[in-house]
């Protein structure tokens, strides 16, 4: 047993930074410098076979080093590594006893088979010529093996592919997550079974479905045409109405090209404030490339973190504000801390690297559509900085664990600046928020309970998220050790997001050794592949 342990990172707050990366031809280790040149940050690594890569991280040295400025200190790893390492990470995976952060977040690829064609998509059947799709049996297995991991079991579950709503079990799958014990259960989906059976909705929404992650690229039909192969529009109006009615909520995911859809960021933002009740956020997800590509083509096409506050900023006319209202994710571990001081319960920590991704939230009046981002009229950097200390300080105290987080937080009226709030909302309905996490289960036992809540309210808060998961040209292996997002694979493993899907790829050898039929033997489908007109690559979905 390798118990949790405290992980404590004093990496460089400024540039140039070291890490460690991969080559991209071999794939081998190579240290890497991480460098500010013309007010933008590049990654440069030399191979002594295949030469020097740089590569563009951000374009926006002041944003990147923002989501370098707070590393808090965690309580991290695996209690029940499945593999040991030989110190040679990202290929000991699965996962080693050197993962240094406790899964959050796991994904099951139900089937590589789908009910579209994507040009842009890596995980499908028509790209791999082979059906991989899970038995009842396996995913049964599986969706209970993240809790043999560790002993402060993963919150959050998400089925995906492929397209996984088309798998015959499905709905089973649901049920068997649900019994598991997860607190919110998902689903990575085109939406098309959800907008032409509203049964099947409602059916998923029963068996325990909370939220679906619905592929959104924009409001053109045209950027459908591109990136998914045919007109979708109306399909997603029609999924997002009846996922709402049978109870459950959306969070748009947009994958962002540069040059293809970069431009309907605020429209995507703008939809999201229209259906808020139905939309609980946006999981924006910058393209990473799998392939070879060269950097003229890359430059082209890579888009940033920066990249996508800079846009929305520039698209909701400084409402969402790129300077002021993005945080790395693990900005808010201190919460996590305080609620664990206050129950005496161990929490689950996105002790996710900086680089990771950046968030916010914003907050919506249902009746007028009005918005604020929380930044906006809450010093969240301070409030932080407070959760911090009040955890150390009541961690030991056992007498504590009778207060509520409301009585921990008597002073937060210090750091809510109420003549910039939406009209009507206090810090003792920001306080109301923050709870709903603490008691999330209680609160919210089934999507009936969500719903009332959503309805009562005249307020909404909105998600906004960008991973920007790795490719072979940005690839650092400290993202990789402080991974929350793994898959649990019917090898009987766990993987990191990042090294299921590029570097070493486990996708592609867990697949080739458990797909149980070739795609002609399963489907009459052509085993075509389109892209963007470049050269024998795909891109990350």
């Amino acid at each position: 047993m390798i118990s949790n342990r405290h992980v404590e990172e004093n990496f460089s707050k400024t540039l140039p930074q070291q890490t460690l990366s991969l080559c991209p031809e071999c794939l081998k280790v190579l240290p890497a410098t991480i460098y500010e040149e013309d007010n933008k940050v590049w990654m440069r690594k030399f191979c002594e076979q295949h030469g020097e890569c740089i590569e563009l991280i951000s374009t926006d040295v002041e944003f990147f080093l923002k989501l370098d400025k707070y590393n808090w200190p965690f309580m991290g790893g695996v209690d029940f590594p499945l593999t040991m390492s030989n110190d040679n990470c990202p290929n000991d995976c699965g996962i080693c006893s050197r993962h240094k952060s406790t899964p959050v977040f796991i994904n099951i690829d139900l089937t590589n088979r789908c009910n579209l064609r994507c040009p842009i998509c890596f995980a499908n059947a028509a790209v791999t010529g082979k059906v991989y799709e899970l038995n009842i049996d396996e995913i049964r297995e599986l969706v209970n093996l993240p809790f043999k991991v560790s002993e402060i079991g993963p919150s959050c579950m998400q089925f995906s592919g492929g397209e996984p709503t088309i798998h015959p079990d499905f709905i089973e799958a649901i049920k068997l997550a649900k019994q598991a014990g997860y607190a919110q259960i998902q689903v990575a989906s085109n939406g098309l079974k959800f907008a032409k059976d509203p049964a099947f909705a409602q059916a998923a929404s029963e068996a325990g479905l909370n939220i679906v992650y619905l592929q959104f690229d924009g409001l053109d039909d045209n950027i459908y045409i591109k990136t998914r192969g045919r007109p979708l529009m109306e399909i997603k109006d029609r999924a997002v109405e009846n996922i709402y009615k049978a109870g459950m909520n959306v969070c748009l995911v947009p994958t962002l090209v540069k040059g293809i859809n970069d431009h309907q960021i605020g429209k995507i933002f703008q939809y999201a404030i229209d259906h808020i009740d139905a939309i609980v956020g946006i999981s924006w997800q910058p393209v990473a490339f799998t392939g070879r590509i060269d950097f003229e083509q890359r430059l082209k096409m890579r888009f940033t973190l920066s990249d996508l506050a800079r846009e929305l900023d520039h698209q909701t006319s400084g409402q969402i504000q790129m300077h002021r209202d993005w945080y790395p994710l693990s900005f808010v571990l201190p919460f996590s801390k305080l609620i664990e001081a206050i129950t005496g319960e161990k929490q689950v920590q996105i002790s996710c690297h900086n680089h990771c991704g950046a968030g916010t939230y914003v907050v919506v009046d249902r009746r007028t559509k009005e918005y604020r981002a929380l930044p906006e009229f809450v010093d969240v950097e301070g409030l932080m900085k407070k959760m911090d200390k009040l955890a150390d300080v009541l961690k030991n105290k056992r007498w504590f664990k009778q207060f509520t987080l409301a009585r921990a937080m008597n002073d937060l009226d210090k750091y809510f600046y109420q003549d910039k709030a939406l009209p009507g909302l206090t810090a003792s309905k920001l306080m109301e928020f923050m709870a709903s996490f603490v008691d999330f289960r209680q609160r919210f036992p089934d999507n009936a309970a969500r719903l009332a809540d959503i309805q009562s309210s005249p307020y909404r808060w909105l998600l906004l998220v960008s991973m920007h998961f790795q490719d072979v040209y940005n690839y650092e292996l400290p993202r990789v050790q402080r991974c929350v997002i793994h898959y649990a694979a019917a090898d009987g493993k766990m993987y990191p997001f990042c090294t299921y899907n590029c570097g070493p790829c486990f996708r592609e050898r867990v697949e080739a050794m458990h797909s149980r039929k070739s795609l002609t033997e399963k489907m009459n489908i052509p085993n075509r592949q389109i892209n963007f007109g470049m050269e024998k690559t795909k891109i990350l979905k």
